[in-house]
């Protein structure tokens, strides 16, 4: 193509310094001409330098001071004549550009925020104005993402194939500067994996990315929140032969950012997906059961706390919930509060395939504040389905659906609910444990027999209530913090001192027999006989079960009583009693334990 665009209109055309209609001119003959594209190019590339040199600018107190005394004396005009040569255009439209590219990071132009910023919609400006209203837009959000055109600013159509151009193999300057930055959509989806065993959380984002052909910035920034920069990772969903993650950069000097490096084939839109740890999100299982008013069945409803202190808003997130130990090297917390990303990088060892499935390498109530003051939310308690997968030695919960978590809230979701859960109430009375009081417990098993065992039950807070008269009312029995229940196994939960049951034991009689001698007439052996008597009284208005534990300090003991007893081990007899209500009852043992030499005499 003949009458190529000079160099000084290249420059004019790739700044903006032509007419309208110039613009409008050079820029049909730039979509015809590819010897001009390439000229452009290569201008376009002399230039980004100067990028560099914008945010290390300064001015010394001493030029200041010499330019101010200098502001002062007269002006003397001089004529010097000037002799116009070939180059003298090009030199001039170069010297006003350098002055343009100093001078943007103080005021963009309107038309270069216009073509390069895209402004969040009406329905992003979300106020967050008391509970339950939303987080602000994606684009206000401490954290985000934002891409950069290192190079033309000509605009292609996304065809889903490679264009005919050929992509420079230099690795262009990092920029400097936010000049020609594009804040990017809002997340399409967010999948967080919540472990309950560490401050960690693994997050997965999908985002569609527009690019161009050729290199591209990413910039990521993370401020105000705990993610930990060191597990950013980024990956093409789509068209994945054609897009190079090269690298990711943390540039010196500027705290809370990152970018990525990406070298695509194709322009248009490609959907990302951005994965990172991050500290703050945490869940809590608690439970609530209500007993029958016989106290043989038990309803029992389960319920997931989720808490946020992340710094970030997580909108339509897909909840997953690990039960099991993680094993990590560094807290995700220290590494996201570091003052820059490259302090200190730390170790940890973690099979990334293996968290994006959800799963670990290795083997209380939640309060939170907004504006100062200290609150408990909690949205509604409509019962949302959660999926349980069994990993080995943890286990996977999945919410069913998605849930909008803002920073600094909490959640609480239904886990499951069992009806007619099959129970025993059970007394315990062990002086050596807990004293002179008798404890209460309630037994049952976490298996299909007793309307359980579909999952294992995650440690947490037990609350158990019973009806206190016949219209209903609830009266608190007693609480307490379960482990972890596999499937198949046997839960007994302390509901504390029993007020309605009362022990009384009485020694009632007590003497030594049976001397041994030695050679020299000291006594090597005897017996001591204790006689005791326990009175059990019951005044509830139901029939009870207790067991009575006693202990005697040694293994070498025999016992003679009325009442069945086993013997629990080798120093401790335990007694079974069934009491009526409202009823009283005595129990009546002597035990022997023989001490010294007399000790041999339960062995021969």
């Amino acid at each position: 193509m003949e009458n190529h665009l000079t160099e000084n209109e290249l420059i004019e055309y790739r700044f903006g310094l032509s007419s309208q209609e110039q613009q409008s001119i050079s820029s049909e003959h730039l979509a015809g001409c590819a010897e001009c594209r390439e000229r452009l190019e290569q201008l376009i590339k002399k230039f980004a330098a100067l990028d560099l040199l914008r945010e290390d600018t300064h001015v010394s107190e001493e030029l200041i001071s010499e330019v101010l005394e200098q502001a002062g004396q007269p002006v003397h005009r001089k004529i010097v004549p000037f002799y116009k040569s070939p180059w003298t255009g090009a030199v001039a439209a170069a010297l006003v550009a350098c002055f343009v590219l100093l001078m943007s990071n103080l005021n963009i132009d309107k038309s270069t925020q216009q073509q390069f910023a895209r402004e969040p919609k009406s329905e992003d400006k979300i106020a967050s104005k008391g509970p339950g209203a939303k987080g602000e837009s994606q684009a206000d959000s401490p954290m985000k993402i934002i891409a950069q055109d290192t190079e033309s600013k000509i605009q292609m159509p996304f065809t889903g194939e490679s264009t005919s151009e050929s992509i420079s193999e230099q690795l262009p300057f990092a920029p400097a500067s936010a000049i020609e930055l594009v804040t990017l959509p809002r997340r399409d989806k967010v999948q967080l994996t919540i472990y309950n065993s560490a401050d960690l959380t693994l997050v997965r984002e999908r985002r569609n990315l527009t690019l161009k052909k050729g290199w591209n910035w990413l910039q990521f920034m993370w401020a105000n929140t705990l993610i930990d920069p060191t597990s950013l990772s980024l990956e093409p969903l789509e068209q994945a032969g054609k897009i190079d993650i090269q690298q990711l950069v943390f540039p010196a000097r500027l705290r809370e950012l990152g970018r990525w490096l990406i070298r695509s084939e194709i322009s248009g839109q490609v959907p990302f997906e951005i994965t990172y740890f991050t500290s703050g999100l945490s869940w809590r299982a608690f439970y609530m059961g209500t007993l029958s008013q016989n106290e043989k069945t038990m309803k029992m409803q389960g319920y997931v706390r989720l808490g946020n202190n992340s710094g970030e808003d997580y909108d339509n997130a897909q909840t997953r919930l690990i039960v099991g130990q993680v094993h990590i090297l560094d807290e995700i917390a220290q590494l996201a509060r570091r003052q820059y990303p490259y302090d200190r990088p730390g170790i940890i060892d973690y099979d990334e395939s293996a968290f994006k499935k959800g799963v670990s390498v290795t083997n209380g109530e939640y309060q939170t504040g907004r504006l100062g003051q200290r609150q408990n939310w909690f949205a509604d308690l409509k019962a949302k389905e959660i999926k349980k997968e069994g990993l080995s030695e943890y286990f996977l919960y999945t919410i069913d659906g998605t849930e909008t978590i803002p920073n600094e809230w909490g959640k609480r979701l239904l886990s499951f609910e069992a009806d007619d859960i099959a129970v025993e109430s059970l007394y315990k009375y062990d002086e050596e444990r807990w004293g002179n009081q008798a404890i209460r417990f309630v037994k049952f098993t976490n298996d299909d027999k007793h309307n359980l065992g579909q999952t294992p039950i995650p440690n947490g807070d037990v609350k158990i209530y019973s009806y206190a008269d016949e219209q209903s009312y609830l009266s608190y029995v007693g609480g307490t913090e379960i482990k972890y229940i596999p499937v198949d196994e046997k839960v007994e939960l302390n509901l504390g001192p029993a007020r309605l049951v009362k022990i009384e034991p009485k020694l009632m009689d007590f003497k030594t027999e049976n001397y041994i001698f030695d050679n020299r007439a000291n006594v090597s052996g005897w017996d001591e006989i204790r006689s005791w008597k326990i009175e059990i009284t019951n005044t509830r208005t139901l029939p009870i079960q207790i067991e009575i534990t006693r202990g005697f300090g040694t293994a070498y003991w025999t016992l003679q009583s009325e009442t069945t007893y086993e013997k629990y081990d080798a120093t401790h007899a335990r007694f079974i009693l069934e009491l009526e209500p409202r009823s009283k009852q005595t129990l009546e043992y002597t035990v022997r334990t023989y001490h010294g030499t007399r000790e041999e005499s339960l062995t021969e």
